[in-house]
């Protein structure tokens, strides 16, 4: 009961440090550099995705997880060449500094079964964070789409097939990563459903080809969601 108490009380905290982390003016200018597109308000929906990596890891610090943003991933990157800045944030936000694998944020291969694990884990805490259902499709899914992102990652949240995956060309279907598996039958005529794509407003989360990844080995603080 003491160490539970302790862990709930512990998460306001770190979502606060996520909340008022400010992002240093070279994150910004790299991306504007690496990503002459986007917009100053494009910049801020990247920090607004970055941020939601950072609750799902201040909220789960010993969760396996893979990052599925090559954008965020981008800006993450930045932020920890501000070593000394970065250090304090994280212990912070996270009571250890969460690893960024270089690299790693273009990886697509999704035929790796321990690739698959850490995307679905990563859009379960996603979901969870927007408070979205089964058929959401979290902002740090979707970011890299919405801003048209050079060779970024574009997935699904359902291809619309029952008992198979419909191939869509350069998506990565979310429903059927783990497998083909079956859904049921909704209720009312069935037709021809149309995916759910995910695409939804969102600012903010609750609380305040796949990128780098986080691996925390538990610390105690993963609080309830």
């Amino acid at each position: 009961m003491i160490w539970t108490k302790f862990s709930s009380d512990r998460n306001p905290r770190r979502l606060r440090a996520v909340s008022d982390l400010r992002f240093p003016a070279s994150g910004r200018q790299h991306l504007r550099n690496r990503h002459p597109q986007l917009s100053d308000e494009d910049i801020a929906l990247v920090e607004t995705a970055t941020r939601q990596w950072f609750r799902i890891i201040a909220r789960q610090p010993g969760a396996k997880l893979s990052m599925p943003s090559v954008v965020v991933d981008d800006l993450w990157q930045q932020l920890t060449l501000h070593a000394q800045d970065y250090a304090t944030f994280c212990d912070t936000a996270f009571g250890r500094p969460p690893q960024h694998r270089p690299g790693s944020a273009t990886s697509d291969d999704t035929t790796d079964d321990s690739r698959r694990s850490l995307l679905l884990s990563t859009l379960k805490h996603g979901r969870r964070d927007e408070g979205g259902g089964s058929d959401s499709l979290p902002l740090l899914f979707r970011v890299d789409q919405e801003l048209h992102i050079h060779n970024g990652n574009r997935y699904l949240a359902d291809c619309g097939g029952r008992g198979e995956c419909f191939p869509v060309s350069d998506r990565v279907c979310l429903q059927h990563l783990a497998g083909p598996g079956k859904r049921p039958k909704p209720p009312g005529i069935r037709g021809d459903l149309p995916f759910n794509d995910g695409r939804h407003g969102y600012a903010g989360g609750a609380g305040g080809s796949g990128g780098g990844e986080f691996s925390g080995d538990g610390d105690g603080g993963g609080g309830s969601n």
